[in-house]
Order: C-alpha cells, then sequence, then structure tokens
C-alpha cells in the first residue's frame, strides 16, 4: 500500500549526449548511454501546506545541448497538470535564500601566535498501479518545458515506454526503476518546447499530496559527485528536522580558526556525516519569518502562509545514497541562528593547537552555487583536514579582506586549497 506521506520530489539528474552517431535521440534526466553530468549540489525548497499536500521548487541543473535535454524523476503518487508551475525568477529564490542562511561565522581575536606567523608567511612568500501497463496520467506544457507524468505497475512495461519515446535507458540503470517502481511511484517526464533553448531551463514547482516532504536521493548516486553538498529548505509552522536521517550539531568550540582568515567548519560538516555514513544532515538555520523580509514576491507569498523557515545542509557520497530521506515538523525546539560567534572564545586558532599554521585564507561571502558551472565550483573530495579553507599566498590581510569581497572566486566548503 503507497505511503502518502513519502511524498515528495526528486533531486535532479541531467546527462549529456556527446558523440552521437546518426540522429540524436532525447537524452538527459535520468537515463542516457553517456556518462551523467557530476552534479556539484543540489537545492531545493519545501513547503508543507495547511492541505496536506507538499509544494517543492527544484532547481534544475544541466549542461547541453536543448535538443538532449530531458528530465525525468519519480514521485511517489501521480499529479495532474495542475500540480506543475515555473514560478517567474524561480533561480533568485535560492540566491536570496543563501543570502539569508548561510552560515556567518564571527572569529575570535588573532592570537599573538597568528600575527607571528601571518608576519612571517607573508615576509617568506614576498620572497504507481495499471496492471502491468503504462498510464499517462497527465500530459502539457509548463513553462519552456513539455511534460508526460507517467506510471506502471511493473517496471519492464516503463521502461519499454520510456525507450520507445526516446528516452534513453541503459541495463544499469533497469534495478533503479524497478525499486520505485515496486513502491509504486509515479514519474514525471520533462523536455523542452522546440524554439526554447538551455537558457531557458528554469525551477520547477511541483505540488502533491503529503504532509512528510521526502527525497528520492538513491537515484542522485547516478550523477553525484564525491562528498556533494545539499541544502534543503522549508517553510512550515514551525521547525523541520530529519526523519529516517541523523540529525548532527557542530559546537562552536569546536571550530578552528586560521591567521590569514577562515575556518573549518564546512569540513567539520562534511566529516562529521562521514562519520554517520553521510545519512544525516545539520540545521543551519531556523526562524520564524515574514514576508517583509524578502524581495522574491515567491518567498514573500510563500513565508506568508508558512511563517517558519528552516534550512538543513549535509555532504553525501554517492555510496552512501541508500536511503531516501524524508523530514517532519517538530514543534517546541529552539530556533538556530545562522551567526555563529566566537568572538568571546579563546584558544581556537590552529596555531594555538598545534603551533602549526603558515596558510592564509579567506570566507567567502556565500556558499551558494552555480549550477551554469560558472566560475564558481565546488570542490569533489574531501580536504586535507591540515589545510586552511582555500590558501592565498604572498598577500596581506588587508589584501585578503578586499579579495574576499569579490565574488565568484570560490565558496568556501573548506574543500578546496592550493599549495603555498
Amino acid at each position: 500500500m503507497k505511503t502518502v506521506a513519502r511524498l515528495i520530489i526528486g533531486l535532479v539528474f541531467t546527462l549529456m549526449a556527446v558523440g552521437f552517431a546518426g540522429p540524436v535521440a532525447a537524452c538527459g534526466g535520468l537515463f542516457c548511454d553517456t556518462d551523467p553530468v557530476s552534479q556539484a549540489g543540489e537545492r531545493i525548497v519545501f513547503t508543507v501546506n495547511d492541505d496536506e499536500t507538499i509544494t517543492s521548487l527544484i532547481e534544475i541543473q544541466y549542461s547541453g545541448s536543448a535538443p538532449d535535454f530531458s528530465w525525468i524523476l519519480p514521485i511517489p503518487e501521480a499529479i495532474g497538470a495542475e500540480g506543475l508551475a515555473v514560478p517567474d525568477n524561480g533561480q533568485d529564490v535560492f540566491d536570496e535564500l543563501h543570502q539569508m542562511t548561510d552560515v556567518q561565522i564571527r572569529p575570535p581575536a588573532r592570537p599573538e601566535c597568528a600575527l607571528a606567523q601571518l608576519r612571517s608567511t607573508a615576509a617568506d612568500d614576498s620572497a504507481i498501479e495499471a496492471d502491468g501497463e503504462v498510464e499517462v496520467f497527465a500530459s502539457g506544457e509548463v513553462g519552456p518545458f513539455g511534460f508526460d507524468i507517467i506510471g506502471a505497475g511493473e517496471s519492464t512495461a516503463l521502461i519499454d515506454w520510456l525507450r520507445d519515446n526516446n528516452y534513453r535507458v541503459e541495463p544499469p540503470m533497469e534495478p533503479l526503476i524497478d525499486v520505485y517502481v515496486e513502491e509504486e511511484f509515479a514519474f514525471i517526464a520533462m523536455r523542452l518546447l522546440d524554439g526554447e533553448t538551455s537558457d531557458s531551463i528554469a525551477p520547477i514547482e511541483i505540488t502533491y499530496p503529503g504532509t512528510q516532504p521526502m527525497i528520492p536521493l538513491r537515484l542522485t548516486a547516478v550523477a553525484a559527485n564525491v562528498n556533494m553538498p545539499i541544502w534543503v529548505w522549508f517553510f512550515a509552522q514551525d521547525q523541520v528536522v530529519p526523519d529516517n536521517f541523523g540529525h548532527m550539531e557542530i559546537d562552536t568550540r569546536e571550530l578552528t580558526f586560521f591567521s590569514g582568515g577562515g575556518n573549518n567548519y564546512r569540513q567539520l560538516v562534511m566529516s562529521r556525516a562521514n562519520a554517520m555514513g553521510g545519512q544525516s544532515f545539520i540545521t543551519e538555520y531556523a526562524q520564524e519569518v515574514n514576508p517583509a523580509d524578502f524581495e522574491n514576491p515567491y518567498l514573500g507569498a510563500v513565508s506568508e502562509r508558512q511563517p517558519y523557515l528552516t534550512r538543513l545542509a549535509t555532504f553525501i557520497d554517492p555510496a552512501e545514497m541508500t536511503l531516501d530521506p524524508t523530514f517532519k515538523v517538530e514543534s517546541g525546539r529552539d530556533g538556530v541562528s545562522n551567526v555563529r560567534d566566537a568572538g568571546d572564545l579563546s584558544g581556537l586558532y590552529r596555531c594555538e593547537r598545534d603551533g602549526d599554521d603558515k596558510s592564509l585564507g579567506f570566507v567567502s561571502t556565500s556558499d551558494a552555487i552555480d549550477p551554469t558551472g560558472g566560475g564558481d565550483e565546488i570542490a569533489a573530495t574531501t580536504p586535507d583536514p591540515g589545510a586552511s579553507t582555500f590558501s592565498l599566498v604572498g598577500l596581506g590581510v588587508a589584501f585578503l579582506a578586499v579579495i574576499a569581497m569579490v565574488g565568484g572566486l570560490a565558496y568556501a566548503f573548506g574543500s578546496r586549497t592550493r599549495a603555498d
């Protein structure tokens, strides 16, 4: 029996067709005959509505040509065309949420050992059931997309339908389809309409019955990077917490600060998530909000209906994507500020802890990602535990401060360094 509480929407899977001989078939989405495009990160906004429905706004990441684009994702219950929408300025929703909820860390005053090492370093460097048949529940157009919502009682029929309609499903993908067909999920298949370009791709909003958001994470392993970051925002009547995943915490006193600026917060989150098998989230923001807090009309309208905003985040490896995380509203929890104030703490600089800190670093203004693959990228590997967030050599503190203001050089995940 299908559990309505497991309703929610999937992460995006995009693939690219390259080197095709002859006509190019529809490719992308979940399935293709080529390697998947690496996913730098995933961003979803959930709204837990009062009418026992869930609305999710999903960012679609794609790199390729418009004719090759298609997008397929599982949903645990079929919906009608009225459940799909493409909001205006949907991409701005994610940008504004990052600006509002990104973790900000106020460091302690630099101790003498940090100042001395900073001077020394600078000096050195200056030197669904259908009786086995496929059922098409709805078809139509929304924004730049054409779509079909389909389901089947067994996976062979569904796979045959996808192939007959020019969706490439390779043998390694079939067991993944089996999982969701057996659990009676439906699927949304989308393509760009004629005349649209890849620049037309925009976040898609999907509304479906349910009270408990869920991410079908198992399929994300197809295209996920190692230590892939996931950010999820929830608008509800109260704070949202993981249900079947762990709920980790990072005490501010656990942070290590570096002589030239920066800290290892993201590295700690990665390490703790890895220690919990990747199946854990940290709450980075949980506060009541109101429409006046937002510039984007979409966020203003959502916050008017559901005034509590929660942000959860994690890092996870493909091999750890064996369970679909579910989330629940839980009242009575203390709010969580995205500002961590270490100003009154001491003993947190690396030179105070182990006496070795020759690195210079800085904290970027946002941990948002650029899904188009522009100048900012998310590193796909775990950082050296002894390295700073970012290493910049031969620059003084003042120059570092100026550089730190220039958005687009790097995102501070504590996962990327370059040698002194």
